[in-house]
């Protein structure tokens, strides 16, 4: 993310701010040996505001210097101009004056024509960002407007938005291709004019900005590579806008390239697709819902017929037991004969004299 250019008062009174405030002036001093000052190439890397720990600052003098390698492969002469990445504790540490310009859910951005990029430790947290996207996405505004210098003001924002994206391949505030197949059918798009200077306030029409931007660059470079669109940056002046060099170097109007790009989206990036599989999957999952429905209903009568069934079982058990326990206590409490306790009988015995009555016939 970059923003437009101080005027000379303002860039004036920035740096008395840094000079003058008692808990950053420390901080800023590039004679101070407490925070480690350190190069990455043309990059100058220091604390800017709040408690920075060592560990953090040269991890991130680290992350500029692999950056820079990377970078000055792929812009065709080194910066000019040397410049300051300044690494913050946090956005409430954040100087007055820069406040306004970190974004919300944003961890960084540049201050161009005046070679500063601001890096906040803790929304680098906050809104797991990676670092080295972080860092690269801010270093290619750099080396992008030094690169057009002096007319580096005068190129567009989603330019400088979508460059810095691809090359970084990693979108801002989690914009994608696939929020914008929509818009393209209802003609919902942003319009590039005004994405020229600046971009939306607004969070939802942020997010699409950049994934806007993102796109349509990331089209540009597929088509053109990169060394025709630095080439185009360059040839950017006072007389010549970029749009202009752009159609000059393509031999497509503005009209013809952003159809072209839609027509690409819809038809050759994939976006459509995956936009169709998610809301496939939500409607499948909208589906799904009264089977699931269904399926718990069956589930719960299910449990209700077993508990029934459960219950009467338990209920006869019971009925068992009871009526054992019954016929056991009704065993007990009737009297019966008892033995003798010689062991003999105690029934009368018959005299063997008497006479037996025949049988009757």
């Amino acid at each position: 993310m970059f923003l437009p250019r101080f005027s000379l008062l303002m860039f004036a009174c920035l740096l008395a701010l840094f000079a003058g405030c008692d808990g950053n002036a420390k901080s800023v001093t590039p004679a101070d040996p407490a925070v480690g000052i350190g190069a990455a190439g043309p990059a100058t890397v220091m604390v800017g505001s709040g408690d920075v720990g060592a560990a953090q600052l040269e991890r991130m003098r680290t992350e500029v210097a692999a950056a820079m390698q990377q970078l000055l492969a792929v812009f065709p002469k080194p910066p000019a101009h040397r410049f300051t990445v300044f690494v913050h504790a946090d956005r409430a540490g954040l100087p007055i004056a820069l406040q306004p310009h970190l974004l919300p859910d944003s961890p960084a951005f540049a201050l161009l024509g005046q070679h500063q990029i601001h890096i906040v430790w803790g929304e680098l947290i906050r809104t797991a960002s990676s670092l080295r996207g972080a860092v690269v996405h801010e270093l290619v505004h750099e080396l992008l407007d030094q690169h057009s210098a002096p007319h580096g003001r005068l190129l567009p924002r989603w330019f400088h938005e979508g460059l810095a994206q691809c090359i970084a391949g990693d979108t801002y505030l989690g914009a994608r291709e696939e929020d914008l197949v929509w818009r393209v059918g209802t003609r919902r798009l942003l319009s590039f004019g005004s994405l020229r200077e600046g971009f939306p306030r607004d969070q939802e029409e942020l997010r699409i900005a950049y994934a806007q931007s993102y796109s349509y660059v990331s089209w540009l470079l597929a088509e053109y590579r990169l060394p025709s669109l630095l080439a185009i940056a360059k040839a950017t002046d006072d007389l010549t806008s970029f749009e202009r060099a752009l159609v000059g170097r393509t031999g497509r109007s503005t009209l013809q390239l952003e159809e072209a790009w839609q027509e690409h989206l819809l038809h050759g990036s994939g976006a459509s697709w995956r936009s169709l599989f998610e809301q496939c999957f939500s409607f499948l999952l909208i589906a799904a819902l009264p089977v699931l429905a269904l399926a718990m209903i069956r589930r719960f009568k299910a449990e209700e017929r077993a508990a029934r069934r459960l219950a009467e079982i338990e209920r006869a058990a019971a009925a068992a037991a009871a009526a054992a326990a019954a016929a056991a206590a009704l065993a007990a409490s009737t009297p019966g004969p008892h033995p003798d306790p010689l062991g003999e009988s105690t029934a009368p015995s018959i005299p063997a004299d008497l006479p037996q009555r025949p049988a009757e016939e």
